[in-house]
């Protein structure tokens, strides 16, 4: 993966914290979990287990900061592809499907952070993905969007894109639908008009109400 590692010069021991991240999130998307061990990095950077646990002090905080190393670039990406869009109701869509594309790229991260044990990292991680798409209802609710709980609404909306997501990473790739973008702009549509639709009060399905909407 990777050749022995060259010693940092002095005044740059960051180096090594980031280039043992870079080995740790590739052993990460090859190999899962179980393949993130302080041996392996160690063994992969070309240093001595010690020499990881200057950086970090346990593998627990390494998968910690490798999943979080990814994470961060979320809201970058969902920023991205709802600035500039002025009808809020298609923004928040458009973020939502950057969400569940999101983690269908990242799935062992997303697990990890998302859908494993109740972390540090998955806390902050649930907490401001949750504010963030509740700060997007609120921009519908200030265009005129009729919603009675910016609050139950974002957590509709976080539970239609989290479940995309897993419903997809918990399965063998070969069983994924083969058309993914399609699958997550689907998923995203279904998830905003019924968080929307049914803001103010339930919705009954029904032929008459799914034939109308037609």
């Amino acid at each position: 993966m990777t050749g022995p590692r060259v010693r940092a010069a002095k005044g740059q021991g960051g180096l090594l914290r980031e280039q043992l991240l870079d080995i740790a999130g590739q052993l990460l998307e090859d190999g899962g979990a179980e393949a993130l061990t302080i041996r392996a990095v160690a063994a992969s950077a070309g240093v001595t287990p010690p020499a990881v646990y200057l950086h970090f002090a346990s593998k627990r905080e390494l998968v910690h900061a490798t999943c979080l190393r990814v994470w961060s670039s979320l809201f970058l990406e969902l920023e991205a592809v709802s600035q500039g869009v002025r009808d809020p109701v298609t923004a928040l869509h458009e973020t939502c499907v950057a969400y569940i594309a999101f983690g269908l790229r990242h799935p062992a991260q997303y697990r990890l952070v998302m859908d494993g044990e109740a972390t540090e990292a998955s806390r902050q991680n649930e907490d401001a993905c949750f504010r963030y798409f509740r700060d997007k209802v609120a921009a519908c609710v200030d265009a005129g969007v009729p919603v009675e709980s910016t609050t139950e609404t974002a957590r509709l909306l976080c539970s239609g894109v989290h479940g995309a997501v897993c419903l997809l990473i918990h399965q063998e790739r070969d069983v994924w639908p083969p058309d993914t973008a399609r699958y997550a702009d689907r998923a995203a549509s279904s998830t905003v008009h019924g968080a929307l639709l049914t803001a103010t009060h339930a919705v009954q399905p029904s032929m008459s109400t799914v034939m109308r909407s037609g």
